[in-house]
């Protein structure tokens, strides 16, 4: 007869309860199986959150750097000081407060370019004061001379007489040329003339004025500088700060007084006029 056990009244044979047994074990360790991955699972998930929440904004794991704010970029004014015209040879007022220095060569046909437009600006504006310098480049043979040419002329009175006769003949710019258009004024000693052009006497006069027009800040012909030799006001320099970021250059203050401009090249007479507009 077969072992029986007894358990609330039914019998249940020992076979069956030892297969009853080994289902519950085997359903125990599906479920610890389970359980145990959900633990797994439910850790790696935390681990993750855990990683996400502690990244800072953007996702690099760094703080980024912040992005400078730029700071405003404040107009400058050069100074220049120590220029003296006193003795420069002009055309207009000798008392205008408005000034304009031309910074020129002879022989440059930029330069040449430019004289019917100064012609027009003194027609224009009586009042300004005109003056010439000179800014002999290298690379033109005959623009020394020439400079130092004009100069001779100016000691005996006849500059613009001979400055007119010079730009009118740019292709014929020779020595023999040159004293050939100074003999041709009228009232001029030829001979002193030559004399001076010969021995040179002008000639550490031109760099002079060269070496100043270096300090304006002039590279090329021909350059203008254009100032009140009185005004200094806020509202003259913002006109002229507006015109200079126009024309690509700079606004000066002349001997610790007026400011003003400085203008490069040939430009058409509008903008000439326009820059001497902001002085009115």
């Amino acid at each position: 007869m077969a072992d029986s056990i007894k358990t609330e009244g039914k019998a249940i044979e020992k076979g069956e309860y030892i297969i009853g047994i080994a289902i519950i074990l085997a359903a125990l360790l599906v479920s610890g199986t389970v359980f145990m991955g959900m633990n797994s699972v439910t850790d790696a998930i935390g681990k993750v959150k855990l990683t996400v929440t502690a990244a800072p904004s953007g996702g690099s794991g760094t703080t980024p750097t912040p992005t400078p704010t730029p700071t405003p970029t404040v107009p400058t004014v050069q100074q220049l000081s120590g220029l003296d015209y006193s003795t420069a040879p002009f055309r207009g007022s000798a008392s205008a407060d408005l000034v304009m220095a031309e910074y020129s060569d002879f022989q440059c046909p930029y330069c040449g370019n430019a004289e019917p437009t100064m012609v027009q600006l003194q027609a224009a504006y009586p009042n300004m004061k005109f003056i010439y310098r000179q800014f002999p480049l290298s690379f033109h043979p005959y623009a020394q001379k020439a400079a130092e040419a004009s100069l001779c002329a100016n000691a005996q009175g006849k500059f613009w007489e001979l400055h007119d006769k010079m730009y009118a003949n740019q292709n014929s710019l020779a020595v023999s040329d040159i004293k050939g258009y100074a003999a041709a004024i009228s009232g001029m000693n030829a001979t002193a003339f030559n004399t001076c052009l010969d021995s040179g006497t002008m000639a550490a006069e031109v760099s002079k004025e060269e070496q100043e027009g270096v300090g304006i800040g002039i590279q090329g012909t021909p350059s203008f500088l254009i100032y009140s030799k009185s005004v200094k006001s806020d509202a003259l320099e913002a006109k002229l700060q507006a015109l200079a970021t126009k024309l690509q250059t700079g606004v000066v203050q002349v001997n610790g007084a007026g400011y003003g401009i400085v203008v490069v090249g040939a430009l058409p007479y509008a903008n000439f006029q326009e820059v001497m507009s902001a002085f009115n």
